[in-house]
């Protein structure tokens, strides 16, 4: 192709001009699908990064908590009974080769909380230091919880980013002052806020951490562990170390194997896959959509072509009779459609990129639905292949046609 050839680029500019009507409107099938593809990806992107944000680091956590009693008999024990977690449960699941974090956690309900007259009624649970990290919480003020508090039984606290706004003032630091449960004083040294935005984790800002050892030994619960947060190792299916830790805990305690519920679990992951598969498809559609448009599009400039070739026979005939090759023909038409699908294309991009960005910014902050929808530099770049190879393709037979066209007839041609 002569590519840096002036004249071809006149000769296409001028072919153009003489049909601007119908190049634009042929451009605009082009325009339309490339915008049509960067709103339907980035639209796809923002539900996914909503669903993302909903669950925060915990994709694939398995939740393990003492459900309902038994209801089958077995191994001499009767049915009825209801299983209390305990320390030992958690250190023989911590032993397990497939577990990365094993975080217990005890809770003891709703109390009232005071900070001199100010006072409000919030959820109180016992923690281990490493759920902090496990769930990604994102840390306001001070520090989190850590494994002195543990192990000496520290009176001190973590509270939620709500806590702090009901019993303290506008700007006041929290941290260092002391709030009181049940009459008994504990030290704030940390607010926080959960990383996930669903309507679970939001509840955390309404919580009051205390380390785990001081809520047993402030309010009598000995050994017992209320549930588990469990990570597993890289690579390991969560949904089988659930089935692991079920059957080990099943085994502990003496449960019948087909006794189900007692030990209550729920999987992140088997939530997150099928969120993951849902948009797959909605990324596949918005692809196959867009495509058709765009195939349309180029279509549309194929036709154009073909009469561009019919409309220039005898100009076609001219250029051949004075020496200009079949290859510089099929080039001058091959470049004129490239450039109508290009410009169109690129102009749809700019204006898809213009239209995500408006959105992203009307969109509410408070919106765990739809975030931040985007569409990533490489795929932008696929577009823009599919769109020049498609140009490509809808050219040849118009540049095929124009390179068979015979001089001599060709001049005859009125």
């Amino acid at each position: 192709m002569h590519i840096l050839d002036r004249d071809i680029w006149q000769e296409i500019f001028d072919s153009i001009r003489r049909h601007k009507l119908r190049t634009l409107l042929t451009a605009f099938g082009v325009f339309w699908g490339i915008f049509m593809l960067v709103n339907l990806l980035a639209a796809g992107n923002g539900l996914e990064n909503g669903a993302s944000a909903s669950m925060g680091k915990l994709q694939n956590a398995v939740h393990i908590w003492a459900g309902r009693p038994t209801s089958i008999p077995y191994k001499g024990l009767t049915k009825g009974r209801y299983i209390r977690m305990n320390d030992d449960d958690v250190a023989a699941i911590a032993k397990m080769s497939d577990v990365d974090v094993i975080a217990p956690m005890n809770g003891y309900g709703d109390q009232y909380t005071s900070r001199g007259t100010q006072g409000d009624t919030f959820r109180i649970t016992g923690n281990w230091p490493i759920e902090f990290s496990a769930k990604g919480y994102h840390l306001l003020e001070g520090r989190f919880l850590n494994d002195l508090d543990l192990k000496e039984e520290r009176k001190n606290v973590v509270i939620g980013e709500t806590v702090r706004e009901l019993l303290f003032k506008p700007g006041e630091v929290a941290v260092g002052q002391l709030v009181k449960i049940l009459g008994v004083q504990f030290q704030v040294v940390g607010v926080l806020r959960p990383s996930a935005l669903n309507d679970w984790a939001q509840r955390d800002l309404k919580r009051v951490y205390l380390p785990q050892t001081t809520l047993r030994k402030t309010f009598n619960q000995r050994d017992t562990v209320h549930s588990m947060l469990i990570t597993p190792m890289q690579g390991v299916d969560s949904s089988r170390l659930e089935t692991q830790v079920t059957a080990l805990l099943q085994s502990r305690h003496r449960i019948h194997p087909k006794d189900k519920g007692v030990i209550g679990s729920w999987n992140a992951q088997e939530s997150y896959d099928r969120v993951q598969g849902l948009f797959s498809g909605i990324t596949a559609f918005s692809w196959f959509v867009a495509i058709g448009t765009i195939i349309a599009g180029v279509v549309g400039v194929g036709n154009i072509m073909l009469i561009s070739v019919k409309e220039r026979t005898k100009e076609i005939g001219i250029r051949k009779a004075i020496g200009a090759t079949p290859a510089s023909i099929v080039s001058s038409i091959l470049q004129e459609s490239l450039i109508i699908t290009f410009f169109a294309g690129y102009l749809g991009l700019v204006a898809g990129v213009l239209m995500v960005e408006l959105v992203g910014m009307l969109s509410p902050e408070a919106n765990t639905t739809f975030m931040n929808p985007e569409i990533s530099f490489s795929t932008a770049l696929w577009a823009i292949v599919v769109l020049l190879v498609a140009g490509g393709l809808a050219s040849i037979l118009p540049a095929r046609k124009a390179a068979m066209v015979d001089p001599v007839i060709a001049l005859q041609d009125e």
